[in-house]
C-alpha cells in the first residue's frame, strides 16, 4: 500500500472511530444487556456512508469546486446533496419510526466523513510531498489536515444522526431543513478555508472543529438519550437503560 494513502486512512478515520466508541458504547453490550441497534445494520449503513463520502469528494475534486470564484455558493449546493443522499440511504421502509434509525444515520455520517475526509487528507498528502524545490511547513499542512478531518467527523456525524431521528420519526423533511442549516454553515468555512492565508489560515480551522464540537454533543450527548425515549414511547415501548445526557 502507498505509504501517503495509509496515513491518509489513519488521518481520515481515527477521529470517527474514536467519535464512534465515545458514542456507542453506552448504547451496546456490556454497557446494556440488550443493544439499542443492530452491529451488522451499523456498519453497512457505515461503510454506505463511506462509498457517498469518496463520491463526494471525488465531485468537489474533479469539478473544482473548492477553486472556483463561486466556491461558497458550490459548497452550499453540495451540503444540500450530501444531506440528500443520506436522506436517501435512511429512507427505507424499515428504517421508518424505529429507534435503532437515529443510530444508523449516525452510522451514515461518519461513513460520510471517513471517505471524504480520506480524499482531502490524501490529495493534501500529496501535494506536500510531490512539492520540488519549494518549503513546505509540514506542521501547518499536518494541523490543516488533522483539523479538517475532526471537524468533518463532528458535523456530518451531528447531521447524520438528525436525519435519522426525521426517519426514525416519520418527519423526515422537517430535521433533514434541521441538518443542512449547520452543514451549509461549516462548507461556507471550509470554501473560505481553502485559500485562506496567513492568521485565516488557522483561524477557520478552529472555528470548524467548534461549530462541529457544537453540533455534535447537542445531538449526540444531550439530545439523543431523550429522543430515543420519545422514539420507544411512540412505538409503545419503554426501556430503563437508557444513559443520562451529559
Amino acid at each position: 500500500m502507498d505509504w501517503t494513502f495509509g496515513i491518509a486512512l489513519l488521518i481520515g478515520f481515527a477521529p470517527v472511530f474514536i467519535m464512534m466508541d465515545m458514542v456507542l458504547k453506552n448504547y451496546t453490550y456490556p454497557r446494556v444487556e440488550n443493544p439499542f441497534f443492530q452491529d451488522k445494520s451499523f456498519f453497512g449503513l457505515f461503510t454506505v456512508g463511506i462509498v457517498l463520502g469518496v463520491v463526494m469528494y471525488i465531485l468537489i475534486r474533479v469539478f473544482a469546486l473548492l477553486d472556483s470564484p463561486l466556491a461558497i455558493l458550490y459548497m452550499i449546493i453540495m451540503a444540500v446533496i450530501q444531506i440528500m443522499g443520506m436522506m436517501v440511504v435512511m429512507n427505507l421502509r424499515r428504517f421508518r419510526g424505529k429507534s435503532d434509525s437515529i443510530f444508523y444515520g449516525y452510522g451514515v455520517g461518519l461513513g460520510m466523513a471517513g471517505g471524504m475526509a480520506t480524499g482531502f487528507a490524501y490529495t493534501l498528502c500529496m501535494l506536500a510531498t510531490s512539492t520540488e524545490g519549494e518549503v513546505v511547513d509540514l506542521p501547518a499542512i499536518a494541523f490543516y489536515i488533522i483539523s479538517l478531518s475532526v471537524s468533518l467527523t463532528l458535523i456530518l456525524g451531528a447531521c447524520g444522526t438528525n436525519v435519522g431521528e426525521g426517519i426514525a420519526r416519520h418527519i423526515p423533511m422537517q430535521f433533514v431543513m434541521q441538518a443542512a442549516i449547520p452543514l451549509i454553515a461549516y462548507n461556507m468555512l471550509l470554501a473560505v478555508m481553502w485559500s485562506s492565508e496567513g492568521i485565516m489560515f488557522y483561524i477557520l480551522p478552529i472555528a470548524m472543529i467548534l461549530l462541529g464540537a457544537f453540533y455534535f454533543r447537542k445531538c449526540l450527548f444531550i439530545n439523543l438519550p431523550t429522543i430515543v425515549r420519545e422514539v420507544l414511547k411512540m412505538n409503545g415501548q419503554k426501556r430503563d437503560d437508557i444513559p443520562k445526557s451529559k
